[in-house]
This record gives structure tokens, sequence and C-alpha cells, in this order.
């Protein structure tokens, strides 16, 4: 089951990996970075699948 509550969801992240594992509701998610990835980036939830979560730089995300 896909858990869509986590589209939008932003955190930054704690190092320069294009993967990692984020936990949000007490799950750990693993994740990766589309676009290049370094300390501290604000990154948001832009996409969920079975595997893992897609997150992109807030900064690239367009808001409607």
């Amino acid at each position: 089951m896909l858990d869509e509550r986590l589209l939008g969801l932003t955190f930054q992240l704690p190092d320069a990996q294009s993967a990692g594992v984020i936990s949000f509701f007490g799950v750990l998610y693993h994740y990766r970075v589309a676009g290049p990835a370094e300390t501290g980036l604000l990154v948001v939830v832009t996409d969920v699948s079975p595997s893992y979560l897609t997150v992109t730089a807030q900064h690239n995300v367009l808001e409607y």
C-alpha cells in the first residue's frame, strides 16, 4: 500500500548522499534524491513508490 500522506512532507538531508533512510510517523522509509544532493538541503517528498520515496529540492518544486 502506498502512503500518499507523505507527499509534500519536507526534511533536511543529513548528508550529501543521494539516497538514505528517513523516519515519518514512526516508520522508516528509503528515499532517493532527484538532482544533486548536499548536506542540509531542504527537500520535499514528490513521489511515493513501493521501494522508496523520491525527494526533490524544495526550491525546484513548482507550486500551483
